[in-house]
């Protein structure tokens, strides 16, 4: 069994929790247990996606974080769809609505509050606000999500905060990685062996070219990951990324010109993917999320009373052990603050 890495010290995790819901309210349970059938016995409710979720924030909390921050997808659709109308659109699910509306409500009584669920920005995902919130914070911020779409903010602290660092952590992998090993990580992980220096902000031109399956982002056509990191090898590296993609397309151009080859590649569409991957551009830059999150003081027997009606007995049953991390996170003289302080 893979054994988890230590945070950076003083840290404060920013967790996708829309993530972490969706994609552990569909993952089977013992011998292939159907996630839909788990309910509670009280009220009716699913809880497949909330079982995993705590189990998962407990095992982080166990890691000893500064603190732990939630971020919620708005249940809106947003700029994202209308740009391109064949992009993910919000399924209204009701299975993972209630799950979502549960765990927005009950993780202040965990001590950690979460930004997005009451609709503060609406049309915008959980990755947004978490690109943002990474340089409003002081200190290091490590991204826990299973999203590959974050991987473009590790090693991206804000430019005037040279004390903090943004990292990544894959909690079912056990994976953490940091502005030093990142590049070896895309290079190996995603079939991009380019020789080119490339850091973070580069994942989402990759992902702009090479598209996205997940979030229904097509691929560009006529360039394959090989010929891409080849490319990336003649770009210089200050450039932005739109600045990457229209050079890419004029070498593109000019390597299909000296082979008398057509182009097949649609780089008009690469910069509009590019709207749709990259985390860090006015949309986000824009949010008015600021340092000053509140920090909910743990509340014990709130808690409690929220896995009594969700009927979860394995956590009432070890409840005083499970719980001992959430309220280690912080001063228990700390009062809760009411809403999301913005700039």
């Amino acid at each position: 069994m893979k054994i988890a890495p230590a945070l950076p010290p003083s840290s404060t995790c920013l967790v996708d929790l829309t993530g972490f819901v969706r994609r552990l309210a569909s993952t089977p349970g013992p011998h292939g247990m159907n996630p839909k059938a788990v309910t509670s016995k009280k009220t009716g409710e699913p809880t497949w996606g909330l079982v995993g979720a705590f189990n998962q924030l407990n095992t982080l909390a166990k890691m000893k974080p500064a603190r732990i921050i939630a971020f919620a997808d708005s249940s809106q659709n947003g700029f994202r769809q209308q740009l391109l109308d064949t992009y993910k659109k919000k399924c209204g699910s009701t299975y993972l609505g209630r799950q979502m509306a549960r765990a927005a409500q009950c993780l202040p009584f965990m001590g950690i509050p979460v930004i997005g669920a009451k609709e503060e920005f609406p049309g915008m995902e959980a990755e947004d606000l978490i690109s943002k919130a990474a340089l409003a914070l002081d200190g290091n911020t490590v991204v826990v999500a299973y999203d590959k779409d974050l991987l473009q903010i590790v090693g991206q602290p804000a430019k005037d905060k040279p004390k903090s660092d943004v990292f990544y952590y894959n909690p079912q992998k056990k994976l953490l990685l940091t502005r030093q090993n990142l590049a070896s990580h895309i290079r190996a992980d995603y079939s991009f062996p380019t020789r080119a220096d490339i850091s973070g902000p580069d994942f989402a031109v990759y992902l702009a070219v090479t598209g996205d399956t997940i979030d229904n982002v097509k691929a560009i056509g006529g360039i394959g990951q090989i010929t891409l990191a080849k490319y990336y090898e003649q770009l210089p590296a200050w450039l932005s990324n739109p600045e990457k993609i229209e050079a890419l397309a004029k070498i593109d151009q000019e390597t299909k010109a000296a082979g008398n080859k057509n182009i097949a590649a649609d780089w008009k569409k690469a910069l509009l993917n590019l709207q749709l991957t990259d985390l860090r551009t006015s949309r986000q830059l824009g949010l008015a999320i600021d340092g000053n999150i509140p920090q909910p003081q743990p509340d014990k027997e709130a808690f409690r009373q929220v896995l009594e009606d969700l009927t979860m007995g394995s956590f009432l049953q070890q409840y005083d052990s499970w719980f001992a991390p959430f309220e280690a996170l912080q001063p228990a003289s700390l009062t809760e603050s009411p809403d999301l302080c913005v700039c």
